[in-house]
């Protein structure tokens, strides 16, 4: 997976750069479907505004969340990439094979008895 964090104003910090790598490592265990991320941080004066690239299986993700803390940023950031990514894993896992809830199993396993 390619990693690139760029910063708008500054120089990205190591604890910054550590933290998106372990995020986007942990999303990857998860996911199986990152191919390559970009991540954008910017300062402001008032708030700090973090946005996310995540290109997937053919796909392109985009994610951008501020806050007044960049590590808050970060974090609502990487949850609203972590929702789309578990959208995508649902619809390729349902795909591979639908599986029907339990209840209705059940209630056409106890109809079938009822009419034998």
């Amino acid at each position: 997976m390619n990693i690139k964090i760029t910063h708008r104003n500054a120089k990205v910090s190591d604890s910054v750069k550590e933290k998106v790598e372990e995020w986007l490592n942990s999303s990857q265990e998860r996911y199986e479907v990152i191919t390559s991320a970009h991540v954008i941080i910017e300062k402001n004066d008032r708030e700090d505004v973090a946005e996310a690239t995540i290109h997937v299986a053919g796909k392109d993700i985009f994610a951008k969340a501020s806050a007044d803390n960049l590590y808050a940023a970060l974090d609502a950031m990487a949850d609203k990439i972590d929702r789309q990514l578990d959208r995508i894993h649902q619809k390729n896992v349902n795909k591979k094979g639908n599986q029907r809830p339990a209840a209705t199993v059940e209630m056409e396993a106890d109809e079938e008895l009822s009419l034998a």
